[in-house]
């Protein structure tokens, strides 16, 4: 066989194998594209920059998602309605402690669940 007659034997190969590929992989890509533009009003981060377990277990998750949201909204009002400077960064603070035991959760849909009722929890409570 010569190298050019090995070249296009590669070439049809890698075509052959593309080709396999081509409709898993577009219905993949299509069903991600759907599920990341998911409206996203309050969520607390976007699923398309997830770099964390816990971010990628909630993006896999409809349920995590809501309550993700359902969170964000929170948070957001109760931030909003605090009445002064140091409480706004109380609330920030508490947030931001809440986001690391969150994330400590990896991908343990369990654990984030917990996490998520807990916040809403809390959250509720200062938002009255």
């Amino acid at each position: 066989m010569t190298p050019s007659e090995s070249i296009l034997e590669i070439e049809n190969e890698t075509r052959t194998i593309l080709q396999a590929l081509g409709l898993p992989t577009a219905v993949c890509l299509a069903g991600l594209a759907l599920f990341w533009s998911l409206p996203a009003e309050a969520q607390s981060f976007s699923c398309a920059e997830a770099s964390r377990p816990a971010e990628f277990a909630i993006c896999n998750s409809e349920n995590l998602l809501i309550m993700d949201e359902q969170v964000g909204r929170t948070f957001t009002e109760v931030y909003l309605s605090a009445s002064s400077a140091p409480q706004r960064q109380s609330v920030a603070r508490q947030h931001s402690d809440w986001v690391k035991r969150r994330n400590a959760c990896g991908n343990d849909f369990t654990c984030l669940n917990l996490r998520y009722e807990e916040r809403l929890t809390t959250l509720k409570s200062q938002n009255l």
